[in-house]
């Protein structure tokens, strides 16, 4: 619900489920409830409120991001700077055949014939420099670690995993996309590429 529920990055609001037919689960489930019941650990009235209001545009919300991101990814794919770019809607994707069968919305006849592939995606840069000057460069796009806001976000992954836990590649950027307008988003992006290759310039 703090995500694409909520919609606005305004609300902090979630379940917390545990499995009866585990050992964990067990012990864990009436842990939980109990200091439900003896701290109140309900949601607020405002953040039910504020869920509730964003439930309400949520199909129109999915509906532009998924637009919007299959566009941008296309965009950034073919841009001689982006190594690589990973997201379902994109021909070369390994799951694309899947995605196809899974996620076809027949009320949207927007861009991809009526796929909604979702409003995030990863683009993979030549290394750190490079991913991190792109992270630093752009200006409608915000630097943030979230998802599933009205505006555009990106984050370098492997600077905020653990050192002994890094499972993404240095050059890797997650972009949650937004309602922007996409030539918007596109020149920011295609300005930022050019920024750092200015400034990290042929270094290997």
């Amino acid at each position: 619900a703090t995500k694409y529920l909520g919609g606005h990055s305004d609300v902090l609001l979630g379940t917390v489920t545990t499995s009866p037919l585990t050992t964990a689960g067990q012990q864990l489930g009436p842990a939980i409830r109990t200091v439900q019941t003896a701290l109140g650990a309900t949601a607020s009235p405002l953040d039910c409120w504020l869920v509730l209001r964003g439930l309400r545009t949520l199909h129109l919300r999915v509906e532009r991001q998924c637009q919007n991101a299959t566009e941008l990814a296309q965009f950034l794919a073919a841009h001689e700077l982006v190594e690589k770019v990973y997201y379902p809607g994109l021909n070369d994707h390994p799951q694309h055949d899947i995605a196809k069968r899974q996620m076809f919305n027949t009320n949207n006849g927007g861009i991809g014939g009526g796929y909604g592939f979702g409003g995030m995606f990863s683009l993979e840069l030549r290394d750190e420099a490079m991913a991190m000057a792109v992270a630093g460069a752009v200006s409608t796009v915000f630097r943030a670690t979230s998802l599933g806001g009205t505006e555009t976000l990106i984050e370098h992954r492997a600077s905020i995993e653990p050192d002994d836990g890094k499972v993404s590649p240095e050059g890797l950027l997650r972009v949650s996309v937004g309602l922007e307008n996409i030539e918007d988003l596109k020149r920011d992006f295609h300005r930022a590429l050019e920024i750092a290759h200015e400034i990290v310039g042929g270094r290997n």
